[in-house]
């Protein structure tokens, strides 16, 4: 089985994907020690469409080569 191209997955390009109406719901990472976790709820809240993320505590900050892991 070959890999799609963005072309043929017919995904949005950066300008088109900014320009998109998000989601009026903001996640709140407090304290989350795992990278991994971090980086999946990037990728999860971008899917989404969520308007904001906001980091507190001791919560990892991206970009970190391990927020990377899951994807």
């Amino acid at each position: 089985m070959r890999k799609l191209t963005n072309s043929e997955l017919d995904r949005k390009s950066i300008e088109e994907f900014q320009q998109t109406k998000k989601n009026p719901i903001v996640v709140v990472l407090d304290n989350v020690r795992s990278l991994n976790n971090v980086g999946s709820i990037f990728r999860t809240a971008d899917s989404f469409l969520i308007e904001a993320i906001y980091l507190c505590g001791i919560t990892a900050k991206p970009p970190h080569r391990d927020t990377q892991k899951t994807a």
